[in-house]
């Protein structure tokens, strides 16, 4: 799961900012990664072998169901702001002297795909183009 400080709030969908209102960041991030573009549908009782309890805990599950009780809510992918995050912590990680190897072992990219990742967060270049003029 992404760490919950690299994600900015603001840059999510208005019905996940209401979900984290609810339940609390680290509780609809886990939603978002479990059921991200796939319906939630919300139980009308807390029932501890509810498959969201070990995700999500009990306290979580009861703030759901009080706020959504039998309702079908959208859950989006959030793919762009959990990319954005990714990346930040990526590019902070690489300038704490993480190595662009063990970035690419750990995020499952290639090594030249975290040096293109690391210039575009710098907003430098890299078409491999020299500027002409």
């Amino acid at each position: 799961m992404m760490p919950l400080e690299s994600i900015q709030i603001d840059h999510l969908p208005a019905s996940v900012q209401e979900l984290i209102d609810v339940v609390g960041m680290a509780a609809a991030l886990v939603i978002v990664e479990e059921r991200g573009g796939i319906r939630l549908c919300v139980p009308s009782t807390v029932n501890a072998d509810h498959w969201l309890v070990p995700l999500i805990g009990m306290e979580a599950l009861r703030a759901l169901v009080n706020y959504y009780s039998r309702e079908e809510i959208e859950i989006p992918l959030c793919a762009e702001a959990l990319r954005a995050a990714r990346e930040q912590q990526i590019h902070a990680l690489a300038a704490a002297g993480t190595s662009n190897a063990e970035l690419a072992r750990q995020y499952g990219y290639t090594e030249r795909g975290i040096r293109k990742l690391r210039r575009r967060v710098e907003g430098i270049r890299d078409d491999g183009q020299g500027d002409l003029f």
